[in-house]
């Protein structure tokens, strides 16, 4: 993962919600190839945007439902209360979950948990 925001709060790692049981947000994260070769490791060839909604038990019912039932029907990540660092660490393994012999195979993989930037793209 290169980069972990979720538009709103800058920096995002360090934000801490005014109530941490009552959290609504979209989190992006910039997924990418490592480029490979000497003096390149670590850094991204490129990447693409994958989102998540991440809201807590509470947050979630503060928002609006849709036809008087539906509250999220996008892919979500629930947590008892806000905390980053639990946050983080299930954006490192399910990334790593992912990983493939294949930018397209990686990609498939992580659309089964985000939403990809190019998925409404025709």
């Amino acid at each position: 993962m290169h980069h972990v925001t979720d538009g709103t709060h800058h920096p995002f790692r360090t934000w801490v919600p005014d109530n941490p049981d009552e959290v609504v947000t979209h989190v992006a994260v910039s997924i990418g190839v490592k480029t490979q070769g000497k003096g390149a490791k670590g850094r991204l060839k490129s990447s693409d945007e994958f989102t998540i909604m991440v809201a807590t038990p509470a947050g979630l019912a503060t928002l609006e439902d849709t036809d008087g039932v539906i509250l999220a029907n996008r892919k979500l990540v629930v947590l008892r209360r806000y905390d980053y660092d639990l946050l983080w660490r299930w954006l490192e393994a399910t990334v790593a979950s992912c990983e493939a012999p294949t930018w397209e195979e990686c990609v498939r993989k992580l659309r089964e948990h985000f939403h990809w930037e190019f998925d409404y793209v025709k």
